[in-house]
């Protein structure tokens, strides 16, 4: 015989439950889905859902007029985050840090949150996605396009310099489809995370251009007129904007080069972005362009080639405003499709840059070799052009 665990009455030996009061008797012990110090998600009686995340123990000391075998305080160290949903609490709990915790003292602590860059979250969000080799591979094949703005804080990204990046490529549909998938899981990855505000998945607007489709205009050559005149008048935004039309670098790498890059000897920058597709890329100086050159690296021995209005690094997104402004000072014509895509974007100076090359004589690869391309067969082509063969190209732009 055995007694119930609640009334306490006779039972027969293995009865699952009471007779008298209908107590299970054995309970099953609820399987853990979290080991611990992974942490845990509660509702709240708002109806929202509390990831909470045990960092550590905080032991404070016995004070000295403490009697005679007393403990230490033991204090938890806890961070907790609130979220809409379950699944966004569930999946921010392996990120919570110590940088999520409450400010104390009225100072909080930096966080990176929008700041991150595009490649550092594609990095986290890669090992969480349990897919095939396979189907990675594809993915990471696909994000590739993306190299130019990989180092971009999100918060920095448009539309515009992504659809750029797919626009550039002369890869295959298939790929380009990859990126797009890759970029939208991102996006995903990074939304409950607080990298991404939530209604700016951008990737759902990229376009996959069919075979022949026009890509994005460069400036006509009225508008680079109208550009060139600006310059010549001072106009700061006007000179960095017309030595990019000039020079085709992409727009992080053109804001990415130091005054370093420059070499006042061959008049070339030697620079681009960090990844295999422009690094170490060389660039000779147009004669159009020369004094403009020299007028932004004028005095300055070290900094960005082409500095900020406060002459500090030009963030895209501020290169970005200062370019539609420009535009609207100079009256060009510059509108906005249903998805928010400007007809010209900084990028349009590497597509003028191009535009420019057609009208001048010079073989395919030297052309190729100044403008850049993400296939690292043919950059390894590149590298062996001389510089007299590059200069005789933009001397005639």
């Amino acid at each position: 015989m055995s007694a119930c665990v609640k009334c306490g009455k006779a039972l027969p030996d293995g009865a699952v439950f009471c007779c008298w009061c209908g107590r299970k008797q054995i309970r099953e012990k609820k399987r853990r889905t979290r080991a611990n110090g992974q942490g845990c998600v509660s509702k709240l009686p708002s109806g929202k859902w509390r990831a909470e995340k045990t960092l550590g123990y905080k032991v404070d000391p016995v004070p000295p007029d403490a009697p005679p075998g007393a403990k230490p305080h033991k204090r938890r160290i806890v961070v907790t985050r609130h979220f809409d949903t379950r699944t966004e609490a569930l999946a921010a709990l392996p990120f919570l840090t110590a940088a999520d915790r409450k400010p104390i003292n009225g100072t909080a602590t930096a966080r990176k949150g929008e700041k991150i860059k595009l490649k550092e979250l594609y990095d986290q969000w890669e090992p969480t996605h349990g897919k095939s080799k396979s189907t990675m591979d594809c993915y990471r094949s696909g994000f590739r396009l993306f190299a130019p703005l990989w180092f971009v804080p999100m918060s920095d990204l448009d539309i515009d310099d992504l659809q750029d990046c797919l626009d550039d490529s002369d890869l295959g549909k298939r790929t380009k489809e990859n990126a797009k998938a890759a970029l939208g899981l991102v996006y995903k990855y990074g939304i409950p995370r607080n990298c991404i505000p939530k209604d700016r998945n951008l990737a759902q607007f990229l376009r996959i251009n069919a075979e022949g489709a026009d890509s994005k205009p460069g400036l006509s050559m009225d508008e680079l007129e109208k550009v060139r005149r600006a310059a010549e008048q001072g106009d700061r935004t006007a000179q960095i904007v017309l030595c990019h039309c000039y020079l085709g670098f992409r727009p992080t790498a053109l804001l990415a080069l130091q005054v370093a890059d420059y070499s006042g000897k061959e008049r070339a920058f030697i620079g681009g972005i960090k990844t295999e597709a422009g690094k170490g890329r060389t660039v000779t100086v147009s004669p159009k362009i020369q004094a403009h050159v020299d007028c932004i690296l004028a005095g300055r021995e070290s900094g960005p080639a082409f500095p900020a209005p406060d002459g500090g690094t030009y963030s895209i997104a501020a290169y970005r405003a200062d370019f539609y402004a420009l535009l609207d000072r100079l009256g060009i014509e510059n509108p906005v499709d249903e998805q928010g895509r400007h007809r010209l974007t900084p990028h349009s100076c590497r597509h003028t840059f191009a535009t420019l090359m057609k009208r001048v004589q010079g073989s395919d690869t030297d052309k190729l070799a100044l403008i850049g391309h993400t296939s690292t067969a043919q950059l390894r082509d590149y590298q062996d052009t001389p510089f007299e063969d590059l200069r005789r190209i933009t001397d005639q732009i």
